[in-house]
């Protein structure tokens, strides 16, 4: 379980939810983590569970869409730990659920200004520390919406399309400087927020949680939801020995959905 003995992880949106898994996860594996994120009350909750892994933790507030705070973060990690060694940008929302047409240039930036500028901007402040120690890994969180066009989810799914485009390119930059940049994609991930979804559709449809379950896992070749743990195992190897010939690659996890 050392994977990442010694390395340190600068991890945006990982105050919460997925975030806070894959930081947890990435600690259990020896790494350091610098928990990013605006709920400083929560970042510390998973920096003490970081802590409890025998991993140093390090809270810094900043909110992705702010590039000058983004870069204040990345210089106090690299002050407190000695280095950067990896990058993983989690945060992420979605959109409202809607035609195109009903859309709004505020529903646009929303969605946008932490799904894919939040990105550039991480990548902005943490990647020059990779690129001076010519030693360094990229994992971006995307998602299968952008392998698809998705009704009522256009924004959204057109978010998650330009990261791919964002990662593809920072991939073939940062390549010279021994520097990997992917992006890992899950499927439906199991947990409180999938769990609403369906019980909204449930009771919509007026039929049972389970109905609606099994609808959806009905269409992946392996017939379930993904976990957390499950996207942490691709990015640790991503992260790992691994990863270090794998750059500017989608690796989805979705138990087969798209295939």
């Amino acid at each position: 379980m050392d994977a990442l003995k010694g390395k340190v992880v600068f991890a945006t949106g990982a105050t919460k939810g997925l975030g806070a898994e894959l930081a947890l996860a990435m600690a259990r594996e020896g790494a350091h983590v610098a928990v990013v994120g605006r709920d400083t009350d929560a970042g510390e909750t998973v920096a003490a569970a970081v802590r409890a892994t025998g991993s140093e933790a390090l809270v810094l507030q900043a909110d992705v869409t702010d590039g000058a705070a983004l870069d204040t973060a990345a210089r106090q990690a690299r002050d407190h730990f000695g280095r950067v060694d990896r990058l993983l940008c989690t945060a992420g929302v979605g959109s409202p659920r809607q035609p195109v047409w009903a859309g709004t240039a505020e529903d646009y930036h929303a969605c946008f200004d932490i799904n894919v500028l939040g990105v550039m901007l991480a990548m902005r402040a943490v990647m020059p520390l990779l690129i001076e120690q010519r030693d360094g890994r990229v994992v971006v969180i995307g998602g299968t919406y952008g392998h698809k066009g998705v009704a009522d989810a256009s924004i959204y799914a057109a978010s998650k399309w330009a990261v791919r485009g964002l990662v593809k390119s920072a991939a073939l930059e940062a390549g010279p400087h021994n520097v990997t940049v992917n992006v890992v994609a899950p499927g439906g991930i199991a947990g409180p927020r999938l769990k609403r979804l369906f019980e909204a559709s449930a009771l919509r449809e007026g039929v049972p949680y389970e109905t609606v379950l099994r609808r959806f896992t009905s269409k992946s070749a392996l017939g379930r939801l993904v976990s957390g743990d499950d996207v942490a195992h691709a990015v640790i190897h991503l992260f790992g020995d691994g990863g270090r010939l794998i750059t500017g690659q989608d690796i989805v996890v979705d138990a087969g959905t798209l295939v």
